[in-house]
């Protein structure tokens, strides 16, 4: 063969991989999409969603305010109720996810920055201040995996180098590597799909119930996006008799006491310095949210034992364009605002909404 012929073969192959890698992503994407949101092959649907969700508030032509963080940010921020207290007109978005923390959510900081809100909200607790721990890995390469197959190359960013090279593997950085990642999902959602076809059966949560999401092309995506479906009271302590509420106070509540956050220099410390320097370097204005934890569970906590959280806050607080909104401490926290121990419930989320509306309102003016 002529060199003008192996060369037009590796043309044509080179051109055959590439319009492949397009069929497969764009084949995966029909197939996998609706059926990881709805519920039917995770559990964590929520997980799904923060891309797409940056990208609608980008477009939606209103001042915007972002709440990041973990379920305790996720279940105390009701983005409607916050709105309506503001005398600023707003958009206030929840987009925390359950079991989240600075170094999973760094990985949203680009796109965060080019949806171009003027406020975001970031959870510093007492629990979430240190590094991985091994039980936590699991959870760490779902997150890393279910969000960086669903990126593109301007999600790339300074969080990149901040990844443990023990996680790298579990980190897209390239459209093979996301695909690989999304066909690690697509036999799931075949057969889903075949048993939907053949068997007229699914495994999709019901509508409006807590973790179904709606699609992106839904008229409440946007309330969605504001103000998610919460896990009934019923639930939680409401729903516990005297003597399971009593076993709980006797044992659940003292877990609290043993969290014992990092003064500095841990894995997420360096995630939150990323964080908060990249918005504040983008003129977004940056609140960090300590949240409430339950009274009872507060008087578990010994003195100085959570010092690393109050000295973190002390150090930010310092960063012009950073404000604290530390609730850890606050009086007016009653029973009846929690669910559990660590967080609120409907009527925890209505005095949380009154508490932050007007912080917001003064950095908003």
């Amino acid at each position: 063969m002529s060199k003008e012929s192996i060369g037009s073969i590796f043309v044509s192959v080179f051109i055959g991989l590439i319009v492949w890698s397009l069929l497969s992503t764009s084949l995966s994407s029909l197939a996998m999409d609706s059926i990881m949101r709805d519920g039917s092959i995770i559990n964590g649907t929520r997980y799904t969603i923060t891309n797409d969700a940056l990208s609608t508030i980008s477009e939606d032509d209103s001042v915007s305010v972002i709440g990041t963080g973990s379920s305790q940010v996720f279940k105390a921020l009701d983005g409607k109720c916050v709105s309506g207290n503001l005398n600023n007109s707003a958009l206030v978005y929840n987009i925390a996810q359950p079991s989240s923390r600075a170094y999973t959510d760094m990985l949203h900081i680009p796109r965060i920055v080019a949806a171009n809100p003027e406020i975001v909200l970031i959870e510093i607790a007492p629990n979430l201040l240190g590094n991985t721990s091994k039980s936590s890995e699991e959870y760490i390469e779902m997150r890393f995996k279910l969000d960086t197959m669903n990126q593109d190359n301007s999600d790339l960013g300074g969080w990149v180098d901040i990844i443990d090279p023990e996680h790298r593997s579990w980190v897209a950085l390239d459209e093979i590597e996301r695909m690989n990642f999304r066909q690690e999902y697509f036999p799931e959602a075949i057969e889903e799909r075949l048993s939907r076809l053949i068997l007229e059966e699914n495994n999709a949560k019901e509508d409006g119930t807590y973790g179904w999401i709606p699609q992106t092309s839904s008229a409440t995506w946007v309330d969605y996006l504001q103000t998610p479906i919460f896990p009934g009271d019923k639930y939680g302590f409401d729903g516990k008799s005297i003597a399971e509420r009593e076993s709980y106070n006797d044992t659940l509540m003292k877990k609290t006491g043993n969290y014992n956050p990092s003064y500095r220099n841990s894995q997420a410390h360096t995630a939150l310095d990323y964080q908060i320097s990249t918005l504040l370097e983008n003129n977004i204005q940056v609140i960090l949210v300590s949240p409430p934890h339950h009274p009872k569970a507060l008087s578990y906590v010994i003195e100085g034992k959570w010092d690393g959280l109050n000295e973190t806050l002390n150090k930010y607080e310092l960063w012009p364009g950073v404000t604290i909104f530390d609730q850890t401490w606050e009086s007016g926290w009653t029973d009846d605002h929690f669910y559990d121990r660590n967080h609120l419930d409907d009527e925890g989320r209505i005095e949380f909404c009154k508490r932050l509306a007007p912080v917001v309102d003064i950095l908003l003016n």
